[in-house]
């Protein structure tokens, strides 16, 4: 009876969650007191890219504290691009250059808090291309796993 109650109590501790480090990258998902409300988590969803060399164009689904919306942009010359505006919303965007393996391009978001005012960060895209059939240059990339960018 204790061999079991001791073997139940041990495998409970390997099932326990283990705890945060302190230098969490992203607070909503990492517990703790209540969120900063200077702060905006936003999702990026569904995201896309086609390039044939150079981008052609690049959407994906935003959701954040300020609602969920599109946002795409057409071609792009080089990186950084321009900025654009999410659909009809406070949110917008540009493509930067992506500074990890696997992801093709970074996203750089920005929420207007106010007249000229705002707040921003950025990540980059887990990413994969395959051809695209338009051509030996022509590819399409879909997003590969999650991604939240902590704005603020």
């Amino acid at each position: 009876m204790q061999f079991l109650t001791a073997a139940t109590l041990f495998a409970a501790a390997l099932a326990a969650p283990a705890p945060q480090t302190s230098d969490c990258p992203n607070p909503a998902h990492c517990g703790g007191g209540s969120p900063d409300p200077s702060t905006d988590n936003v999702d990026i969803t569904n995201f896309y890219l086609r390039k044939n060399p150079s981008i052609q164009n690049a959407g994906f689904t935003l959701s954040g504290n300020n609602g969920t919306v599109k946002c795409e942009i057409g071609a792009v010359e080089s990186l950084p691009s321009t900025v654009v505006v999410c659909g009809d919303s406070k949110y917008r965007f540009g493509l930067i250059e992506a500074t990890t393996a696997g992801a093709e391009v970074g996203v750089r978001l920005y929420r207007e808090t106010g007249t000229a005012v705002g707040i921003t960060g950025e990540g980059d895209v887990p990413s994969y291309c395959r051809a695209g059939g338009n051509g030996p240059d022509d590819f399409v990339c879909q997003q590969t796993g999650e991604l939240t960018i902590v704005i603020s």
